[in-house]
C-alpha cells in the first residue's frame, strides 16, 4: 500500500534541517571568528579559518533552503468522517490514512474518502462504524461481532461464526506478517488503531503480542482477518 505524506510532517523535517544546520553555522562562524581575533601574528591560522568559514556559509546556505522549502509544501485537506478533525496530506490520498486526532483509519477509494456507516451493538447498544471496505466489524466496547453488510464480499472464514461458551482470556500472538507486508500493516492499523510507524515497529519484533485479556471469540476472528493476509497469529488462551 503506498504511503500517505503529512504536510505537518514534511514541515516538521524541514524545520528540524533548518534549525540543526542553521545551529551548525553559528557554530562554525563563531569559531572562524574566534580564530580570526586570535589568530597572533602567524598566518598558520589562515587555512583553519578559511575552512570553518566555508562550512559555515554553506551550512546557512543550506538551512535558509529547507526554510525556504517549507513554503513549498502542498496540502490537500480531508475531514475525519468520525471525529470532524482536518488532515492535511501533501497530495491526493491513494491509499487509507489514521487521523491525528481519533486515530482511526480513514478509508480511501479514487483519492476520496468513503462512506462510513453507523451502527449499534445489539448488545451493549455502543456506536460502531465501518465502511464498504471493512471485513468485519466488532464491537469496540463488549468484543463481540456485529453483523454488517458491504458490497464487497468478507474475507473471514465462516468457520468461526459460531458460539464459545469458554470465558477464558486470551492473547493474540502474532507469528509471522508473510509476503503481504503492506497489506498487514494497514489490517493492523485498523484492528489496533496504530500508527504506520508504531504498526512497523511491532512487525520488526515478531513474534509480538497483538492483543491481550481478550475472548476467544475475538481472538479467533481476528486471527482469521490476519490469514485472510496470509499472516500467520496465533490465539492463545492466558494461563
Amino acid at each position: 500500500m503506498p504511503r500517505v505524506t503529512r504536510t505537518t510532517d514534511v514541515i516538521e523535517v524541514h524545520w528540524e534541517n533548518a534549525l540543526v544546520y542553521g545551529l551548525g553555522a553559528i557554530v562554525f562562524l563563531g569559531l572562524a571568528t574566534l580564530f580570526y581575533v586570535y589568530r597572533g601574528k602567524t598566518d598558520m591560522m589562515y587555512p583553519l579559518i578559511a575552512v570553518l568559514g566555508t562550512i559555515g556559509i554553506a551550512c546557512f546556505g543550506y538551512a535558509f533552503y529547507r526554510a525556504i522549502e517549507v513554503r513549498k509544501v502542498t496540502s490537500v485537506a480531508y475531514t475525519c468522517p468520525y471525529c470532524g478533525v482536518i488532515n492535511e496530506l501533501t497530495e491526493v490520498a491513494v491509499a487509507d490514512f489514521t487521523c491525528v486526532e481519533c486515530h482511526r483509519l480513514v478509508p480511501i477509494i479514487d483519492g476520496e474518502i468513503i462512506d462510513i456507516a453507523e451502527v449499534r451493538c445489539g448488545y451493549c447498544n455502543a456506536l460502531n462504524y465501518y465502511s464498504a471496505k471493512s471485513e468485519f466489524l466488532i464491537c469496540e466496547e463488549c468484543d463481540r461481532e456485529i453483523p454488517i453488510h458491504t458490497d464487497e464480499p468478507t474475507k473471514v472464514a465462516p468457520t468461526y461464526m459460531f458460539r464459545d461458551d469458554d470465558e477464558s482470556a486470551y492473547e493474540l500472538v502474532l507469528s509471522s506478517p508473510g509476503p503481504k507486508t503492506e497489506e498487514v500493516i494497514a489490517c493492523l492499523q485498523q484492528m489496533l488503531a496504530l500508527n504506520r510507524n508504531q504498526v512497523k515497529q511491532m512487525l520488526d519484533e515478531t513474534p509480538v503480542t497483538l492483543l491481550t485479556g481478550i475472548t476467544k471469540r475475538k481472538a479467533l476472528i481476528l486471527q482469521a482477518q490476519l490469514a485472510s493476509h496470509d499472516a500467520i497469529a496465533d490465539a492463545k488462551a492466558l494461563v
